[in-house]
């Protein structure tokens, strides 16, 4: 009997288990940067898994876009990469390069819903990656001034008519600094996410990383120097080079008067800073022929099994949708790069009660690619950059003699000469 019963009841969860209406769960594994945001990628995975019950998320996290790239890195060495990965725009064409990412040609051509998503012009705007696409993006961050308006009214400037050149923001910078000890007039974050900090500049003046054809280096001319001539001026505004974490909370806690940064922060900012002081954001100084950076990131696949591929195309066309894109820009201070997105009733809201959200939105018509070299060594030499501006910052190398080396190791690493 104790056996029949036995028997009977396996007969029943085959049965069950493998009924018409069985849902059979896949896990995906999708990686982001950085952890702050896990909010908001929570809740696009929640409105995700209401349409596709079949299919859970399940996130890895990382501190910032270098370090994603790294874990991702580790990670295909042991066939161990996640299904999916949000990829900092400047690495999308690394792992393009490697071979490391799948084309998503094929997934675009056979679906019939992709060109009405109103998504599909933004691909081009993430840099080349030969005749293949490799990546969707997700989120649009440009670079931004922040200002602690208590500090500015303190140093005698007025918060509603803030300075729109670097000769102004660096005077204003001084006086801030000068009201108090303690507190620094200007920080620029220029030490994480690839050349970030400087190409920022760079572009913000005209310049180039390389040539059109790539055949040669190009941040060596009048713009590199005015680049890396900007962070000798930040240091002599009284910039103290402290680490981006340390920075932010400074920043937050009202002991820094101006900061440059992404205006991915605003929201998370906003809610840090509370009523301690309010807070005015905007777009940084362009020269005439300058160009607003395009950070921000991509979503690539990296699994090679076929019935994960079209699980991780459904997870990218949904993150990338109207609505997965409305809840993204109303939970951060990212800008939605599916234009469909901003005529959700709740964001227009928010931009019209809130202008310094309208600010990446008024840099949309100067935006330019987040650059990334060529070849096996991009990652290396967007830090040896880095290292170079931050000799300047520390006031160990001039402007000059620090692009200088910087054009020279970089010939050596991605031209090999």
């Amino acid at each position: 009997m104790r056996r029949l019963l036995a028997v009977t009841l396996f007969v029943l969860v085959a049965i069950v288990g493998h009924g018409p209406n069985t849902v059979h769960a896949l896990e995906l594994r999708v990686s982001y940067s950085p952890a702050n945001f896990s909010a908001m990628y929570n809740a696009v995975a929640a409105e995700f898994m209401k349409t596709y019950p079949d299919i859970t998320i399940k996130f890895e996290t990382a501190k910032s876009y270098d370090d994603l790239l790294q874990n991702t890195l580790r990670a295909t060495l042991i066939n161990d990469a996640p299904d999916v990965s949000h990829e900092g725009l400047n690495y999308i064409r690394l792992f393009a390069d490697r071979g490391l990412a799948v084309p998503l040609d094929r997934f675009i051509a056979a679906d019939a819903e992709w060109k009405k998503q109103g998504i599909a012009d933004a691909i081009r705007n993430i840099g080349p990656t030969g005749d293949k696409t490799y990546a969707v993006p997700f989120s649009l961050t440009t670079p931004v001034l922040f200002y602690n308006n208590a500090l500015v009214a303190r140093a005698g400037a007025d918060p509603a008519d803030l300075p729109t050149t670097w000769d102004g923001v660096f005077d204003l910078a001084k006086k801030i600094a000068e009201r108090d000890p303690i507190v620094s007039g200007f920080y620029m974050e220029y030490s994480a996410n690839g050349a970030w900090g400087f190409e920022t500049l760079l572009f913000a003046d005209g310049g180039r990383m390389m040539t059109k054809d790539e055949g040669d280096i190009a941040f060596d001319q009048r713009q590199g120097l005015a680049a890396m001539t900007t962070a000798k001026r930040a240091a002599e505004a009284g910039m103290i080079d402290l680490s981006r974490d340390n920075a932010r909370q400074s920043f937050v806690g009202g002991k820094i008067g101006i900061y440059l940064t992404s205006s991915s922060l605003l929201t998370d900012y906003e809610r840090q800073i509370g009523q301690h002081f309010s807070l005015t954001m905007t777009p940084i100084p362009l020269a005439p022929d300058g160009k607003v950076l395009a950070a921000g990131n991509g979503m690539i696949i990296l699994t090679k099994d076929p019935a994960r591929q079209e699980a991780a195309w459904k997870y990218i066309k949904f993150a990338a949708s109207p609505r997965a894109q409305a809840i993204m820009a109303a939970m951060t201070g990212y800008t939605p790069v599916n234009t469909a997105a901003l005529s959700d009733p709740e964001l227009q809201k928010r931009y019209l009660e809130k202008p310094n959200y309208t600010v990446p939105l008024r840099q949309l018509s100067d935006l330019t690619a987040w650059y990334a070299f060529p070849g096996e060594n991009s990652a290396k030499a967007a830090a040896m950059i880095v290292d170079k501006m931050q000799l300047v910052l520390v006031r160990k190398l001039s402007a000059q003699a620090a692009l200088e080396d910087a054009a020279k190791e970089a010939r050596k690493l991605i031209l090999k000469k």
